[in-house]
């Protein structure tokens, strides 16, 4: 594929926080000019399609065409952000890590019960020193995620 073609569709490469796995996700968090044009698009055929000349409550459906595109883009940006194998999430780990390494240790329990994930590869989790992991589980309280050796 060339190389422009990530920035086209609005994706990058990039790799998990936690796991290191490669993953793709979306860059864009906002609306861009293009989707205010076709809001505005939708809103005049919309005003057409109903009322079959210019009303100005069209602008009223255009905010809401607007609305209902900025929710779409940054919910798909915000769902992206979650790693697909570990259950990672970085902004909910900037807001509260306890909670994050919680979903993550969920994911983890999920994935070890799971025949599925029998004789795939496993994950490349961060490694931790046995002296390292007792100072970590007596000071959080066994909130230790991930113990590799």
């Amino acid at each position: 594929m060339p190389e422009n073609f990530e920035t086209k569709i609005g994706k990058t490469n990039c790799y998990c926080a936690f796991c290191k796995t490669p993953r793709r996700i979306y860059r864009k968090k906002n609306i861009s000019g293009m989707n205010i044009l076709g809001s505005a698009m939708a809103a005049t055929l919309f005003m057409f399609g109903i009322w079959q000349g210019f009303d100005p409550r069209v602008i009223i459906v255009f905010v809401v065409f607007l609305a209902i595109s900025e929710s779409f883009v940054k919910i798909r940006w915000r769902l992206s952000l979650v790693c697909g194998i570990c259950g990672f999430d970085p902004i909910l780990y900037l807001k509260d890590p306890e909670s994050a390494s919680k979903k993550v240790k969920i994911r983890l329990d999920e994935r070890k019960g799971d025949p599925q994930y029998l004789l795939s590869k496993p994950l490349n989790l961060p490694a931790i020193s046995a002296e390292k992991s007792k100072a970590l589980e007596s000071k959080a309280k066994g909130q230790l995620v991930s113990r590799s050796i």
